[in-house]
């Protein structure tokens, strides 16, 4: 109910700050996606939310990593498939896992964490399947986003207040832009499309790419087959060996605690879970010891700091330990000019030791063609394999893979053409109530992204928070905060950051002098900036003619509870000393 008073001011019949009905789209059910429906939750009451999925449940690129046709429960993750930070780092920060099996997880524990976390919180509800997202066109006359779906081939359309894309960059695999793929009559496979039914004993096995997937998959590999070529053009660094003793659960004296070992071998014990299980102070610190370590480090990814150098220093020296006398066109491989973390440092479990048996060959020349029997590099030498394992990664895509119309007709697939217009890695100039998780310049490069894409979620739902306690038409966030911001990002990474330095990283669209798509900080940085929106930076559009509409009838909730007979606090501000006190109920 309205109460008019003059023509251009009305009073609402409500409390003050209470929540209109906000309707609220989430491209993708991954970290993202079950992030968004834990945290509507917490932030919002009178709200609607649905996560449109491609796939057939939650997990996204673990999902895929885990599946074979995303039906089935037949596993098609690489031999290796596991996460390149601590697995207890690799939570969201207010539910951990005892039930790791050692200090990096494998790919399939983490879809089972995350089918956990969707089952004990109950986040089904939320949740649709199978459904495409085609496309998304802002309506600026009733301030909404018309929202183009696909499901079981057929198309329909959805609207919402707000939308936001957590699909991420990294979403569909590629096959290498190489001549004649379809020519080749042997084995081919993806690293993220693997086959359960790959048997590479006494096979003759072919490996392109030396990335993260190759790292981890060459090892396996290497084991059993007849022979294992290795096709790697570009440099990369191998991440030391870390002693998982220097974090510990248990004392170092104790017997059930697993002798010093590299951290990609450490299993923990039974002993050490039932002390993750049972007492949460003590798992809260070792938490805590480890992802701090990591973030002591950020230094190392300051180009020319004192961490840098000596890090470039001890990891060449650490490659050469492990290559061993010799192999001098091997260590020149993996050892770069430039710094290390320019592409993202992957642990090297037993990587550089597969490169050196006999029975393993690296070939650094560019590949020209498939054929039926192999491959054929620009040297004009045939190669034959009985199985080719692309590990070639993924095509980036910065800008969402459905086409998004803004205002004024703006696409943001145009609008971002020549690289990124994001303001702080979370909202878009000419795009109204869209935000965006786990996209470009967010916190890929140094430490665990599950917590960035937390306070990138938290950034939405307190933007969502106050469309609906104001009453808002739109957010939309100004073209002059972004440029500078850009403009700082980009100096800073120019005059500072190694990912700036002279390598290929999908972080810079594989391009050397690309933009880097990272923050312009540390992660600890990045989370500092994105915990309160700067409303400062926005154009705000109100759907009431008086502003403060929104104050109601002049009483707020706690008072209308408290009439209801709800026990309440109806002097929070009455205490013993000056600390926080709220009325936000």
């Amino acid at each position: 109910m309205i109460s008019r008073i003059s023509p251009d001011h009305e009073i609402r019949e409500q409390f003050h700050s209470e929540q209109q009905h906000v309707k609220i789209i989430h491209v993708g059910a991954g970290a993202s996606g079950l992030l968004t429906a834990y945290k509507a939750k917490k932030y919002l009451r009178n709200y609607e939310l649905v996560c449109y999925e491609k796939n057939s449940t939650i997990g996204g690129t673990w999902l895929e990593n885990s599946q074979d046709d995303l039906n089935s429960q037949k596993s098609t993750r690489y031999p290796g498939c596991a996460c390149d930070v601590p697995s207890h780092s690799y939570t969201f920060t207010w539910e951990p896992n005892s039930e790791w099996s050692g200090f990096y997880a494998f790919g399939s524990e983490i879809q089972t964490y995350f089918q956990k976390i969707y089952e004990k919180y109950e986040l089904q509800p939320y949740m649709k399947f199978n459904t495409k997202v085609l496309s998304a066109v802002w309506y600026e006359d009733k301030g909404e986003w018309k929202v183009e779906l696909e499901r079981g081939g057929e198309k329909f359309t959805d609207w919402c207040n707000v939308l936001i894309n957590g699909s991420g960059p990294i979403n569909q695999w590629k096959w290498p832009a190489i001549e004649g793929i379809k020519t080749y009559q042997g084995t081919l496979v993806h690293t993220a499309n693997w086959s359960p039914n790959i048997d590479w004993k006494g096979k003759r096995v072919a490996v392109i790419g030396s990335g993260s997937s190759s790292i981890q998959v060459v090892p396996q590999l290497a084991e059993g087959c007849e022979s294992l070529t290795v096709f790697a053009r570009n440099s990369t660094w191998i991440a030391p060996q870390m002693g998982s003793q220097d974090v510990r659960i248990l004392p170092p004296d104790s017997e059930q605690t697993s002798k010093p070992a590299a951290a990609g071998k450490h299993q923990f014990t039974e002993e050490e879970k039932e002390k993750m299980r049972t007492d949460p102070d003590a798992f809260l610190k070792y938490r805590k010891e480890v992802d701090g370590a990591m973030q002591q480090r950020f230094p190392v990814f300051l180009r020319g700091s004192e961490p840098n150098i000596n890090a470039k220093k001890r990891m060449a020296e650490m490659i050469r330990a492990r290559i061993g006398p010799g192999y001098e066109d091997l260590k020149e491989k993996f050892i770069p000019k430039w710094s290390p973390g320019c592409r993202r440092i992957t642990p090297g479990e037993g990587y550089l030791e597969a490169l050196t048996k006999d029975h393993v060959t690296v070939i650094s020349e560019e590949l020209v063609r498939f054929t039926e029997n192999g491959l054929v590099t620009a040297d004009d030498k045939d190669y034959e394999f009985d199985i080719i394992v692309c590990a070639t990664g993924f095509n980036v895509a910065f800008a969402p893979h459905f086409k998004m119309t803004g205002i004024d007709g703006a696409v943001l697939q145009e609008e971002w053409a020549e690289y990124p217009n994001i303001y702080l890695s979370v909202a878009s100039p000419k795009f109204p109530n869209y935000f965006t998780v786990g996209g470009p310049g967010g916190n890929w490069g140094q430490g665990c992204v599950l917590v960035s894409h937390e306070v990138q979620v938290e950034y939405a739902m307190q933007c969502c928070l106050k469309i609906s306690s104001e009453n808002l038409h739109s957010l939309a966030v100004r073209q002059g905060p972004t440029t500078q911001y850009l403009a700082h990002s980009r100096t800073w990474h120019n005059a500072k950051s190694v990912w700036a330095e002279d390598c290929r990283s999908w972080y810079k669209n594989n391009r050397p002098d690309g933009r880097v798509q990272l923050w312009c900080g540390s992660m600890v940085h990045m989370l500092k900036t994105l915990r309160t929106p700067r409303w400062e930076d926005y154009e705000i559009r109100r759907r009431d003619r008086n502003m403060w509409s929104f104050w109601g009838n002049g009483r707020i909730e706690r008072e209308v509870l408290g009439e209801r007979g709800v026990e309440v606090d109806w002097a929070p501000f009455v205490r013993n000393e000056d600390g926080p006190w709220t009325l936000d109920m």
